[in-house]
């Protein structure tokens, strides 16, 4: 009779021990393909094959884990991240050394909880995560891990000032544990609710970098923030597609040489971390060289000087590594004398215009090359009454162009090829020309 007691009393004991303990649920929570990476090199090299798994719980549970296929499973770390921790495991998949480590169940154990089996079917090389928790968490366990437990599923919902009220009622209790923290997590919906200020006012003033940056801080602590997420991604697609039209629009300017505009557009692709920071970078120290040397003065005016033809002017671009246009024109005294039909005293009038193309070669030189039309015109005396003859000739020409800071010097070779053969030597066979001027 006693004996038969005894039994009766361990089953009962164990009946109420076994309704005592709650029960832990599980979710997956894999998005997308995941790729583990944190392999043991000696499982490579003797050539097994691994794979790996995530596992979060709330802070209030402490998890341990074991498996039907392994002696030990493998917790390479853990971290805590918002009211989470998280578990990373690791796993031998498929054959190695002569044992087959598929179909495996893995066992999750937590003080005060029935152990939870699942299949855990992994490939190799793929990663899956998990989370585990108390379906039950609001209930039966006092008032501390009521309010508790309703706070941190509350910041689940990224509801953080409910949270954050549920936090201080939970500290009123009297049954406050000491192993738990609850103002480090008070401190923290400080944090994240300041990172959402910054992060929106970024978001707002166009500094996408910058909401990225607060935007991934939030996410860094509470994975299931929608809203967070959602505009962590949204700022991630404006950054790139603003970085894009930004590097398309400074390109442009550069190319037409207009560095400043270029040099403001270069700049913020730099601070803000592009994709193009590097090129942008790169265009920059373009810039400044260029402005060291005096490059952003493309517009050049001269005056211009040669034997027969005194009062000549050239104006025209000269840009680095592009072509450009100038115009020229020359002329002496006696072609002004000579427009007036009763001023004899013109000996040789002389006029010459050009239009050609500049070609940056190595700052500071410029090369030029054109095309002009010259004409030489004589005042025939009696019997002739005074008759203007005029010879006219094609004449090619050549020269070089330098630039100190923005002083100019010009030097033009010209070859005049008289449309009447029998006065090539009236109009001279060839003509050098000198020039000052200025750049801006």
């Amino acid at each position: 009779m006693k004996k038969e007691l005894l039994i009766f009393l361990i089953l009962f004991v164990s009946v109420l021990s076994s309704f005592a303990q709650r029960n832990l649920e599980i979710r997956e929570k894999t998005e997308g393909i995941s790729v583990f990476t944190e392999k043991d090199p000696e499982v490579i090299n003797a050539g097994g094959a691994q794979a790996g798994a995530i596992i979060s719980c709330p802070l209030t549970l402490n998890l341990s884990f074991s498996s039907n296929l392994d002696r030990t499973v493998e917790v390479l770390k853990t971290e805590e991240r918002g009211e989470l921790r998280f578990y990373y495991l690791r796993f031998i998949v498929g054959r190695f050394r002569g044992a087959n480590y598929d179909n495996r169940t893995l066992e999750i154990t937590a003080s005060g909880f029935l152990p939870y089996r699942f299949g855990l079917r992994l490939q190799p090389s793929e990663s899956k995560s998990f989370e585990v928790f108390d379906p039950n968490a609001t209930v039966g366990v006092g008032c501390f891990y009521q309010h508790f437990n309703e706070g941190v599923e509350l910041y689940r919902k990224a509801l953080y000032i409910e949270a954050k009220e549920k936090y201080r009622t939970a500290l009123e209790c009297t049954d406050v544990p000491a192993e738990v923290s609850v103002n480090e997590r008070i401190g923290l919906i400080d944090s994240i609710l300041l990172w959402r200020h910054q992060a929106d006012s970024c978001f707002e003033l166009v500094n996408y970098k910058g909401a990225v940056y607060f935007y991934q801080k939030i996410v860094a602590q509470n994975r299931e923030d929608e809203y967070a997420n959602t505009r962590h991604n949204e700022s991630l697609y404006r950054h790139s597609d603003l970085c894009d039209r930004y590097f398309k629009s400074a390109e442009d300017y550069f190319s037409n040489g207009s560095y400043q505009e270029a040099k403001k557009l270069f700049t913020i692709i730099s601070e803000q971390q592009c994709s193009q920071a590097n090129k942008a970078d790169a265009r920059l120290i373009e810039i400044r060289k260029y402005d060291r040397e005096g490059m952003e003065r493309p517009n050049v005016i001269v005056y211009e000087y040669a034997q027969n033809t005194p009062f000549g002017f050239s104006i025209g671009k000269y840009r680095p590594r592009k072509v450009r246009a100038y115009l020229s024109f020359r002329t002496n005294s006696d072609f002004l004398k000579s427009i007036q039909t009763d001023n004899y005293d013109a000996q040789r009038s002389e006029l010459n215009a050009s239009l050609g193309l500049t070609f940056g070669i190595y700052h500071p030189v410029w090369l030029f090359l054109g095309g002009g039309y010259t004409e030489v015109g004589r005042w025939e005396p009696p019997p002739n009454d005074y008759d203007i003859t005029r010879h006219r000739a094609i004449s090619p020409e050549i020269g070089v162009l330098g630039k100190l800071g923005p002083v100019v010097l010009r030097y033009t070779f010209q070859y005049r090829h008289s449309l009447e053969r029998e006065f090539q030597d009236v109009i001279w066979k060839y003509s050098h020309i000198f020039g000052l001027g200025v750049c801006f």
